[in-house]
């Protein structure tokens, strides 16, 4: 857990980069708006890249314990498009990365490689999830194949939805994630179980 103040600094530069890009906003700049000295700032983040990497690394642990099953009870599709949005509220939360992602990556190499392993992970984890949701009766029983093409679609939706709504020239509301959701649930509404449809 970061301390206090490199906690605020991590809150600072994402409001900064989600508003205005990671370009146009320096380490002086988050500084400021923090209401610090570079020096400061300095001393917990070495440059905006690590600055980047931490965030990164927020993303993922917000993955990480914010996209599970219930564990006391067989899942529901309740659980399935709880577990869609919050995807989606994550995403928004940290929508920079998801706006800049091939830039991103395509500058820090260290960056790229750990987001590549966090994919196979998330891929990973959806494959559980299928196979939960196939257990409980939720989903209908699916060939690997077709669960491959499913985790496919759905990162792809999940991914690049945000910044679809931007290049659209869209608001980022209530109702355009909602939408995103209606899209990923359109993929996944053909394999759920007939009792679920």
């Amino acid at each position: 857990m970061p301390s206090q103040t490199k906690q605020h600094i991590l809150d600072t530069a994402l409001a900064l980069f989600n508003a205005q890009g990671t370009g146009p906003v320096s380490t002086n700049h988050i500084a400021e708006v923090a209401g610090i000295s570079p020096g400061n700032l300095y001393y917990h983040y070495r440059s905006k890249q690590d600055i980047i990497r931490a965030l990164f690394e927020q993303l993922y642990a917000q993955t990480d314990t914010r996209l599970v099953l219930p564990a006391d009870r067989l899942p529901t599709v309740a659980d399935l498009l709880a577990l869609v949005r919050t995807n989606f509220d994550i995403m928004a939360d940290y929508r920079f990365i998801y706006r800049e992602l091939l830039a991103l990556l395509g500058q820090d190499d260290a960056l790229h490689e750990r987001h590549l392993s966090i994919r196979q992970r998330g891929y990973d984890g959806f494959r559980e999830i299928v196979a939960a949701l196939s257990a409980a009766g939720v989903l209908s029983p699916l060939e690997d194949a077709t669960v491959t093409r499913l985790a496919d679609l759905c990162w792809l939706i999940s991914e690049f939805w945000l910044a679809n709504l931007e290049i659209s020239g869209q608001a980022l509301t209530d109702a355009a994630l909602a939408h995103g959701l209606t899209l990923m649930m359109q993929v996944i509404s053909p394999h759920l179980a007939p009792a679920d449809v």
